[in-house]
């Protein structure tokens, strides 16, 4: 039980919408093999590691480190929000969510205030996930690079699958903010 707890804040991958996926997976995917393929064709895919000033992975890290606590304080606003239009039902297509209740599942239709506080408690464990990511790629990165290219007959393997799930969820986090910054600037007032 604990476990499902702490994974909890990732329950908004599971949100049901008919369009959600495209901001969730999509999106992300194209934006993170387009990374990774110009890196590759500019032979620059070491340039992702590289530590100091010159490393894609140490810079967004900077960046990167600095968004949970944005993303707590959004999380508090939207929990606190004194507004009651916030605690009505999203229009149609009402984005919904499976809830496990004394034993039983049940589907309900999102609120704004219940969708903004799953897609920023997201936000801060995804920031934080990609923190630990970078704090481990940055580390331990280029000693796995120079070990498995000389093991793998597939040469750039494991740099290209590093490179490719690191844009990902990168793209997919500030693609959210993106997505959290729309529904807090413009939807909220409507």
């Amino acid at each position: 039980m604990l476990i499902q707890q702490l994974l909890q804040p990732f329950g908004y991958l599971s949100i049901r919408h008919p369009y959600k996926w495209i901001v969730d997976w999509l999106y992300p995917a194209l934006i993170s093999i387009a990374a990774v393929l110009a890196l590759v064709v500019n032979d620059s895919l070491s340039n992702l590691l590289k530590t100091g000033n010159g490393g894609f992975v140490p810079l967004a890290l900077s960046f990167v480190q600095s968004l949970p606590g944005f993303y707590i304080a959004a999380l508090a606003a939207v929990a606190t929000f004194g507004r009651s239009d916030i605690d009505s039902v999203l229009p149609e297509p009402t984005p919904k969510i499976k809830i496990k209740f004394r034993d039983k599942e049940n589907i309900v239709e999102l609120t704004r205030r219940r969708f903004l506080a799953m897609l920023f408690a997201f936000l801060t464990a995804e920031s934080i996930m990609i923190v630990i990511y970078s704090i481990i790629i940055s580390t331990y990165g280029e000693t796995l690079f120079q070990i498995a290219v000389p093991l793998t007959q597939l040469g750039n393997a494991l740099p290209v699958a590093l490179a490719l799930i690191y844009f990902l969820f990168l793209s997919q986090m500030i693609l959210a903010t993106f997505w959290g910054l729309y529904y807090l600037g413009y939807k909220l007032h409507e």
